[in-house]
């Protein structure tokens, strides 16, 4: 009776915030401007919690924001990662007994039925392992103009602990959806699930998403729950986004649920039943919500949900959402995840990056970020040069172990993440790495300036797209010196970590 009380007060929090927002304070009045002449995706989800699929219906109206007209659209395919076909697995061979701890499970994504502007439409599954969809247009859509685009398909979870799947009382649906590849440089973007990094690549768009799934779950969602009708044993919620990324949800068993609003921000905690740290794992995240608001600049949504879940990894971000691996035991650890995935909503959901080949610009960014949370939050006790001295420590120890066993370390940071050697040599050069060279930029310019070129990068490419070379350009800029030199050494890998402090 109480899980029932608490899922209607959620959502009727979720419908407050909502209309607080459209009512014309400033972050939700930037949110709505920013909003228009976006790509739409209207999405119907229906959990069949049987034979664990999803039968969905999804229209989208493409909006052509590019210079030049196109004549055809292409959606990523990320959950064919997960097809007994794939070529190109979403994990390592070292991780399959985590990801599949009952066994080699297999899910896949398939189309059933696909229109484009209420016509039935030619279309071919392409990309180097079957992980687009590609769909040619009768008439070109010029610049500023746009096409509807109708797909119904399904998909098949397979039992994982991985971002898409299930595993005991949890279903993870983060890229279940068809989600449209960005055009650049004369060429659709899309790339294959690979096992390392987070390797997607996306444009912000809104959504609406109606989801009906059996009431023994909780869900957590992007965006606002703007209704949500329960019946004998089903549950219909309807979610919107405007202006995010990516749309994710994540639905658990046995949930318990803390809450807090925070600088007009609705900040919910996802937990297991019986967890004993709820509250204080719920602490750390508006902490970190209102340092980073104060550091780089106003997180402007209405929501934000950290959800504890089965995954192999430490945890992931989405939009409005970040999921901790509760396989994360230790109070600093599970802390330590939450603000590096809390900063992500500022590094690759505000300000977003390619991240397949330039993975730093986000994971760099949201390490070093948590290290300046610590350092702020002297109630860890973790200060912040001991956290750089662990990571030069850390670098350089692993560098040389590498160099004398294998002799091929790659220590640039500019790779695509399928280019790495191993996920370890990823996550010292773009994790480890980045700590290290930030901290190195701070002694060179200061504390203060340094977090002004925080600060002016994010209020410059917030709802954008940024590059390296944009980084670069708007830290020279805020710091008012040459520092091209200074990235490029360290992003190359051509600088040589220095000596622990």
């Amino acid at each position: 009776m109480k899980k029932k009380v608490y899922l209607f007060t959620a959502c009727l929090f979720s419908l407050f915030i909502v209309l607080f927002y459209l009512s014309g304070c400033s972050a939700g009045g930037q949110i709505k401007k920013v909003s228009k002449d976006l790509s739409n995706y209207k999405i119907n989800v229906d959990i069949d919690e049987d034979n664990m699929q999803l039968f969905c219906s999804q229209d989208v109206n493409v909006v052509n924001n590019n210079l030049v007209p196109l004549g055809e659209v292409c959606f990523n395919l990320y959950a064919s990662a997960f097809s007994e076909d794939a070529v190109i697995l979403p994990y390592t061979a070292g991780n399959s007994g985590k990801v599949f701890p009952n066994g080699i499970s297999y899910g896949d994504i398939v189309i059933t039925n696909l229109k484009v502007n209420d016509k039935t439409s030619v279309y071919s599954i392409c990309g180097e392992d079957n992980n687009a969809l590609k769909i040619p247009l009768e008439t070109t859509v010029e610049p500023k103009e746009s096409v509807l685009v109708h797909i119904d398909y399904v998909v098949t979870l397979p039992e994982c602990t991985h971002r898409l799947g299930f595993f005991g009382g949890s279903i993870n649906l983060g890229n279940f959806f068809p989600i449209l590849a960005i055009y650049k440089e004369g060429d659709f973007k899309v790339a294959p699930y690979y096992s390392t990094g987070d390797p997607f690549f996306s444009d912000i768009a809104n959504f609406e998403v109606e989801v009906n799934y059996p009431k023994s779950y909780n869900l957590a969602s992007t965006g606002q729950c703007v209704k949500s009708v329960a019946s004998d044993d089903k549950k219909t919620d309807i979610y919107k986004a405007l202006a995010v990324r990516d749309f994710a949800m994540f639905l658990t068993q046995n949930a318990q649920i803390e809450t807090k609003i925070s600088e007009k921000t609705q900040i919910t905690y996802v937990g297991y039943e019986k967890d004993e740290n709820i509250k204080q794992c719920l602490d750390t995240a508006v902490k970190a919500v209102t340092f980073f608001n104060k550091t780089f600049g106003k997180y402007p949504y209405a929501t934000l949900t950290i959800v504890k879940a089965p995954f192999v990894h430490g945890g992931m971000e989405y939009p409005n959402l970040v999921i901790i691996s509760d396989s994360i035991t230790e109070p600093f650890d599970i802390a330590k995840v939450i603000v590096h995935e809390v900063a992500h909503q500022w590094w690759y959901g505000l300000v977003g990056n390619n991240e397949v080949t330039e993975a730093w610009l986000d994971e760099s960014l949201a390490e070093y970020s948590t290290l300046l949370f610590f350092e702020a939050h002297p109630e860890y006790q973790m200060a912040y040069d001991e956290l750089v001295n662990q990571a030069t420590a850390m670098y350089t120890l692993y560098a040389d172990i590498v160099n004398v066993v294998e002799g091929n370390i790659k220590t640039s940071m500019l790779l695509p993440v399928n280019e790495y050697n191993s996920e370890y040599e990823y996550s010292y050069m773009v994790y480890v790495k980045g700590i290290i060279m930030f901290d190195s930029l701070r002694s060179v310019i200061g504390a203060k300036k340094l977090n002004s070129c925080f600060k002016k990068y994010f209020s410059t490419y917030k709802f954008k797209i940024a590059t390296t070379d944009d980084l670069i350009e708007s830290f020279r800029k805020t710091a008012g010196r040459d520092i091209e030199g200074f990235f490029d050494s360290w992003l190359s890998g051509k600088t040589i970590v220095g000596e622990i402090r």
